[in-house]
């Protein structure tokens, strides 16, 4: 009896694993992440007044060797060009995963914010101390390298 009224409880769960596994979104490939992190950094920046920073070819360093990944830095010294950049993310699907409160000090507060659909992430830093500014970052997930 007791293996009956447990049994059937255990056997959803396999249930319910599998059918989420079975259903997961594919992690798109590289180049597919880098043209739509392209396109989503487009649309924020015609949206912002904030200029893309040098390309720099150093990889970020936050992938384990043998992995890359994509991304994008932009940047003014406004303070107010971070206007409606959450809204505007949240409108192209991205979720907020980071808690401001978590990561804010008396400088700065930061938003992170990741589309599941795609894997992108963007962080949102607004400086408000001596030098008030805005930086944006965008980033692909980490990939194996070619």
């Amino acid at each position: 009896m007791r293996a009956r009224r447990h049994g059937l409880p255990a056997v959803l769960l396999c249930v319910a694993a599998m059918t989420a596994c079975a259903t997961a979104p594919e992690l798109p490939t590289i180049e597919e992440a880098a043209r739509q992190l392209d396109t989503d950094a487009g649309t924020l920046l015609t949206a912002s007044e904030l200029h893309v920073s040098p390309a720099s070819p150093e990889p970020d360093g936050s992938c384990v060797p043998g992995q890359v990944r994509r991304y994008f830095r932009a940047e003014s010294d406004l303070a107010d060009a971070s206007t409606g950049l959450l809204e505007r993310l949240h409108a192209m699907g991205y979720d907020q995963v980071v808690d401001d409160l978590d990561l804010r000090d008396e400088d700065q507060a930061v938003a992170v914010l990741r589309n599941p659909r795609t894997r992108l992430t963007f962080e949102l830093t607004v400086l408000s101390g001596e030098k008030p500014g805005v930086l944006l970052v965008g980033k692909t997930t980490c990939y194996a390298a070619d």
